[in-house]
């Protein structure tokens, strides 16, 4: 008497990850989502982050005024703090990779287990026998094997760009590593002209206020007043020199009152 039955089986598929930094770039746009994503990665992310905003931040910056130059010394070290921390993240992010990977696709939960250069995915279908013979028929699983190849396809298809960008990021880090010091320099350089020149601005605004007042006094007393600049680099000097005309019995012995300030 023949028979027909349905047996399990097992069914596997080795998907070539070897970055997990470069599985979540993948996964960053896709329905399909990594729950177990390591701690170092999610710090490498986070660093990658801190250095593209510290970069921009960088780059933008504008030495119009002290404060602006202030303003760039302070991105520098910002930048700084986060190249190095950007470099100690990638190379502690692949040292560790998880044992297994956890995946969620369309509420179903999919597991990959570790093994040497890749993970692999197992699920189960069932074939058809005939009096114990495969007759080729199968109720696959069709949902996991659909995830498998997308998760296969999506993988690959992210890895160069993933090597590209990060090959960008790491040629910037090394070029920001070389340039730092001489473009402190000079923006210390730069900081150092602008404070003497707001310090000249301020004592000229202090001097002019002086004056005005001073003649202003002057003209309240009724003296006349003419001023001079004496040309000192090093003390610049405004003489203000008044004077008032008292009339006395005889217009001949008309007597002349100078005072003179000097500050």
């Amino acid at each position: 008497m023949s028979y027909i039955t349905w047996e399990s089986r097992s069914k596997s598929q080795n998907i070539p990850i070897t970055s997990i930094r470069c599985l979540v770039y993948a996964l960053s746009n896709s329905s399909i989502q990594l729950k177990n994503v390591p701690s170092e990665i999610r710090d490498l992310i986070r660093a990658e982050e801190q250095y593209k905003v510290a970069l921009e931040s960088y780059q933008d910056a504008t030495l119009l005024t002290l404060e602006d130059v202030k303003k760039f010394e302070e991105s520098i070290g910002i930048l700084v703090k986060a190249n190095e921390q950007l470099h100690n993240s990638l190379l502690v992010a692949e040292q560790n990779p998880p044992s297994v990977l956890e995946f969620q696709h369309s509420g179903v939960t999919y597991l990959a287990e570790k093994i040497v250069g890749s993970y692999k995915i197992s699920w189960t279908e069932e074939v058809e026998k005939y009096d114990g013979r495969e007759t080729g028929k199968k109720k696959e699983n069709k949902k996991t094997e659909s995830f498998v190849n997308n998760l296969c396809r999506t993988y690959e298809f992210s890895k160069s760009k993933h090597a590209s960008e990060l090959k960008t990021l790491q040629d910037s880090m090394a070029e920001i590593g070389a340039e730092i010091p001489d473009v402190l320099a000079q923006a210390m350089r730069i900081r150092s002209a602008w404070e003497r020149s707001e310090e000249k601005k301020r004592v000229d605004n202090l001097v002019a206020e002086r004056t005005k007042e001073v003649i202003s006094n002057a003209n309240s007393l009724g003296f006349t007043h003419h001023t001079t600049d004496l040309n000192d680099i090093d003390e610049p000097e405004i003489i203000v020199t008044m004077e008032r005309f008292v009339q006395t019995k005889s217009p001949a012995s008309s007597k002349k009152n100078v005072n003179r300030f000097r500050f």
